[in-house]
């Protein structure tokens, strides 16, 4: 008996170890492109937020005059970023768990289509977040002008509809990643 169980530890062992070999890299490279994305963006809003002429010269081509703005202003702006880039890292962190996964031999699991899952939601709910903020950033960041002066801008980007399909589009993935390890598992519970 030993040695059967022996057998089929060594075949899963085998199975593990080539499916390592052919998505190993992958995962790995998926795993450090999360965790430099979480970076690269963190880095990128407080370069942005602290140079001045830079949000009043991005804010201008938006047609939404900051000029004379206080560091107070900026510093609340860089608030609801990093707010949106918490979300962003809820997002990552999930990735890197599902990848992780995916390591481990956990891949039509279904842990793997939580992971999955919270990964587009998180992601959803950042893009939706930062849709929604752009009016209130405006907000903030005309708050010192006359009180005919605040603006609240309003504008979509093209990738922004992209971002938002693809997310959905992985969202509905995971949902059919679950339900097809559901009928796994009840069909080696028949079996």
């Amino acid at each position: 008996m030993a040695d059967f169980s022996d057998s089929v530890l060594l075949l899963e062992d085998s199975r593990l170890d080539s499916l390592r070999r052919r998505i190993g890299w992958l995962c790995q490279a998926l795993r450090v492109a999360l965790v430099a994305y979480c970076l690269w963006i963190l880095v990128t809003i407080s370069m942005f937020w602290s140079d001045e002429s830079l949000v009043v010269s991005h804010f201008a081509s938006l047609k939404v005059d900051v000029e004379g703005m206080t560091a107070y202003q900026r510093l609340a702006g860089f608030g609801v970023s990093f707010v949106i880039w918490t979300l962003l890292v809820a997002a990552c962190y999930a990735g890197w768990r599902l990848f992780s996964g995916y390591l481990e031999g956990r891949i039509f699991t279904p842990d793997a289509s939580g992971w999955l899952r919270s990964l587009a939601l998180m992601g959803l709910i950042a893009a939706l977040v930062d849709i929604a903020a752009r009016p209130l950033m405006s907000l903030i960041l005309t708050a010192h002008k006359a009180a005919g002066a605040h603006m609240v801008s309003v504008y979509l980007r093209p990738e922004d509809l992209s971002t938002l399909m693809l997310l959905a589009t992985l969202l509905a993935l995971a949902h059919i990643q679950k339900t097809a390890a559901d009928i796994a598992d009840e069909h080696s519970q028949i079996v």
